[in-house]
């Protein structure tokens, strides 16, 4: 039905802007930086108004830039491969590990030893693919095209 299309069109779009306010924040606080004056307040118009204004210019940008490059959801691959899945899922049981520390023969510790090793073949597999990828389309790109290749 056209109605739950259209609730999966608006929940991508949900979850499009929660990635870009999580993921832009390093971002933001380079920008902010640059931009604040420290002496006034988190909420004055002097450091709101930038905050504002370089956030929307950044978005906007970045849509821009994804909608200008057909070739943009290769370059997510291989940005997912190599930021997201360290992150999401190498990271975390590293931590894990070392705050905790469990005992070396414990099936925890060879579990989250296994998923360390699985997710970075994961991701170097998926890199070397998004790269192939990007490589082999890349003579066929247009700006602003409907399609990835025509």
């Amino acid at each position: 039905p056209t109605w739950l299309l259209g609730l999966g069109v608006l929940f991508v779009l949900l979850q499009l802007l929660a990635i870009g306010l999580v993921y832009s924040q390093v971002a933001y606080e380079i920008m902010e930086k640059n931009s604040a004056d420290v002496t006034q307040g988190k909420f004055s118009r002097r450091n709101l108004v930038p905050r504002l204004l370089l956030r929307t210019l950044y978005l906007a940008f970045c849509a821009l830039m994804a909608a200008m490059l057909p070739f943009f959801g290769d370059i997510v691959g291989v940005v997912g491969a190599v930021g997201f899945i360290p992150l999401d899922f190498v990271l975390p049981v590293i931590m894990y590990n070392i705050a905790l520390a469990p005992p070396r023969r414990s099936t925890l510790y060879i579990a989250n030893t296994a998923i360390m090793v699985v997710f970075t073949g994961v991701g170097a597999i998926g890199a070397f693919a998004s790269i192939r990828k990007l490589v082999l389309d890349a003579n066929q790109f247009k700006l602003f095209s409907n399609n990835v290749v025509d």
